[in-house]
């Protein structure tokens, strides 16, 4: 499948959701969509897309800002004995807080988000003891144990008592003129003072550091040794506490991974049909009708890509496409110029087929079809980048052989330029062979080609119809537009007449063509 969503550029949708999510969870998400695997997981997206959808139009998008990512810092707490730092509980805090914002937007569209309700809620523990421990920014209170609060207390008094020992010895008379900022400094959480280098000696105590580029000495009084020693001890056995504390919080969110994880996976879910509910508005997109069996209805279809790029001023403007598949027209032939947008035609219904198994909204009429097929299967392109070693048509082979070797009446199959590469009369017999077994399996797809066997195989073979894309005699130029029923002509002829070969060339050319 990897393959096939490659082809139908489909990476160029999940880029535009991932630019539209808030969250890295709906960052990730984005980037990893693919087809859901039933056509429930389908619905279930596209109802949340839809509600989205209304969700923006009413004005009334959460506000999610910039969340960290915490997966990381959960599998951390998974293990036993580990400890979170106190910035990544605060940040855990954060993400709880914003899903448990989400829920007045979910309970007024409910739809935004399928799961049980409970899993917006933050588990109650893990909020509590958050809430008694941390204070406004990412730091322990100093009172979340009775021991700490002790401890702080201690340091407190200790600071101010070593404080003022230092204090009183930079403002003594034999030291005072080489003291140019009378104040208390603070030297690895011991207190100091400083005086120019010159007056060192008069100080007895012990240097701590230097200033001023080395004019000036860090001085600790020997007075003020004992109070700083116990204050040093102090602060390492508030340390000890806060990692006690820590590794004792990081213990009760382990015991409730289970709900926080549950949260992350809402917010994943909501983030992501937001974002695709802003893709929708920027596609002026529809949810298509998601049916059981395998069958495609698109009515005024575009190419999501490239009416995007039209949207910025990157591109013309597209040309919609309709079209239909189902038990009864199962393959369709394509014919018309090399130019004229065949390709677009099968990577548009390509790409909007996966989209809506995907869940989300596509640019068609609101009326539209797509059908349950288990998977979309693509040739689309010269294969030699991918088959180094291989011709073009063998690498078409290849593509073919992985095709046949898994089509079912589930699958949509699209074929870009079918029996080219080779000589025109055995690509041709091979084509038609393809599209027997194809039809044979009910099998329902595309095949776009410019051999002209296929157009009378087509319609005379049942369950196969002609298309054209239409060209402009007058401008020699493709219209890009699709038309069912009628094969495409041969332009070839028309082109060089117009284009101004000589007249008698042109005539003896459709000469040797009627001989044919």
């Amino acid at each position: 499948m990897n393959s096939d969503l490659k082809a139908l550029e489909f990476e160029g949708i999940r880029r535009l959701l991932e630019k539209l999510t808030a969250t890295p969870y709906g960052a990730d998400a984005a980037r990893a969509l693919e087809p859901a695997p039933a056509l429930a997981d389908a619905l279930r997206m596209q109802a949340s897309v839809s509600a989205a959808r209304e969700v923006l139009e009413a004005g009334a998008v959460p506000a999610l800002g910039e969340l960290p990512d915490m997966r990381a810092a959960l599998r951390q707490a998974a293990r036993e004995g580990a400890a979170l730092n106190v910035h990544a509980l605060h940040n855990l805090r954060l993400v709880m807080q914003a899903v448990e914002g989400l829920r007045d937007t979910v309970e007024r569209w409910p739809a935004l988000y399928p799961g049980p309700a409970a899993a917006l809620n933050a588990p109650a523990p893990v909020a509590e003891r958050l809430a008694q421990t941390l204070a406004a920014g990412a730091a322990l209170r100093p009172e979340a144990s009775e021991t700490l609060a002790e401890l702080h207390g201690e340091q407190a008094r200790l600071c101010a008592e070593a404080g003022q020992i230092v204090e009183r010895r930079m403002q003594a008379a034999d030291v005072a003129d080489a003291v140019k900022e009378p104040k208390v400094q603070w030297h690895n959480q011991r207190a100091v003072f400083a005086l120019h280098n010159s007056a060192a000696d008069r100080v007895k105590g012990v240097r701590r550091g230097t200033a001023m580029g080395g004019r000036d000495v860090l001085m600790e009084p020997m007075e003020a040794v004992a109070v700083n020693n116990r204050l040093e001890t102090v602060n390492g056995q508030i340390g000890a506490e806060q990692q006690r504390l820590l590794r004792e919080i990081t213990g009760v969110v382990r015991a409730h991974l289970d709900a926080l994880h549950q949260q992350i996976a809402a917010l994943t879910w909501i983030d992501l049909a937001l974002a695709a509910g802003q893709l929708s508005q920027h596609l002026n997109a529809h949810a298509p009708q998601l049916a059981d069996e395998p069958l495609v209805a698109l009515e005024q279809a575009y190419h999501p890509l490239l009416l995007l790029q039209y949207a910025d001023g990157s591109g013309p403007q597209p040309v919609p496409l309709s079209v239909r598949l189902d038990d009864q027209n199962r393959v369709l032939v394509i014919t018309g110029p090399n130019t004229g947008g065949k390709t677009v035609v099968i990577k548009t219904l390509g790409l909007l087929t996966v989209m809506a198994h995907c869940g989300l909204h596509i640019p068609a009429e609101g009326d539209c079809v797509i059908g349950n097929y288990r998977r979309v299967m693509v040739d689309v392109g010269d294969h030699q980048s991918l088959f180094h070693h291989l011709s073009t048509f063998a690498g078409h082979v290849e593509v073919l052989k992985r095709i046949l070797a898994e089509a079912d009446e589930r699958t949509l199959v699209l074929l870009d330029e079918l029996g080219t590469g080779t000589d025109p009369e055995e690509g041709a017999a091979l084509a038609m062979s393809v599209m027997d077994e194809l039809v044979e399996r009910r099998v329902q797809g595309i095949v776009n080609t410019h051999l002209s066997p296929l157009k009378t195989y087509a319609a005379q073979r049942d369950h196969v119809r002609n298309a054209s894309m239409l060209f402009d005699h007058e401008q020699l130029r493709p219209t890009y537009q699709l038309r069912i029923g009628e094969p495409g002509k041969s332009l070839g002829l028309l082109i060089a007449e117009k284009s101004g070969l000589p007249p008698e060339l042109v005539q003896r050319a459709r000469d040797h063509l009627a001989r044919f």
